[in-house]
């Protein structure tokens, strides 16, 4: 499932790097820094292991958390963008599961006039810790990372000449070996470009 996981990643990332500019690739071109306030929806599939107790455990949480992202755009179509995000945690039943993560996306904008729609796709490099509190207070723990692919869909809103506004969704699927977690996330960032 990972390696197929990573096959789409890349498969992704080649697709979009293959779109033709629409304009010249010196025009908007350049570094770009931002991040945010994200809100998650968290839904948490504790695994039977031999590390927590016998009976399957699910649970949901809502959390507002943060992330950063850098990138740099090539032209007004494409840019390349890496995120870090901090998931927050859930809680419920006394289990608790934490996840945070890096991104490397493609990003492809539609520039259509002075909002742009853009969608992105690309690989999230994630980890996760999970507790569960047992008898007599005692507490299993497990730790999980992996690689899967991720997409969102945004629109950005200049605010001036070096700043715009990004609202964004994004979903993250994280298969791990005892905590599977399916993240729905959606943020406000500014994001600063610093164009050639």
């Amino acid at each position: 499932m990972k390696r197929r996981a990573r096959a789409i990643s890349l498969m992704a990332i080649g697709g979009m790097l293959a779109l033709p500019a629409f304009a010249q690739a010196d025009t908007e071109s350049g570094l770009f820094l931002g991040g945010g306030a994200i809100y998650t929806r968290v839904d948490n599939e504790l695994y039977s292991s031999p590390d927590f107790p016998s009976n399957d455990e699910e649970f949901d949480d809502d959390r507002v958390s943060w992330k950063a992202l850098a990138g740099f755009r090539f032209n007004p179509v494409l840019s390349l963008e890496a995120q870090y995000l901090d998931f927050g945690d859930a809680e419920s039943n006394g289990a608790r599961a934490e996840a945070d993560g890096w991104t490397a996306a493609a990003v492809a904008d539609l520039p259509l006039g002075p909002v742009t729609p853009y969608a992105k796709a690309g690989a999230l490099f994630w980890n996760t810790d999970a507790y569960v509190r047992g008898p007599l207070n005692s507490t299993a723990r497990a730790s999980d990372d992996g690689t899967d692919f991720f997409w969102g869909l945004g629109a950005r809103i200049p605010l001036g000449e070096v700043a715009d506004l990004r609202l964004e969704y994004e979903r993250f699927e994280l298969e791990g070996d005892n905590l599977e977690t399916r993240v729905d996330a959606a943020s406000l960032n500014l994001q600063f470009n610093f164009g050639q």
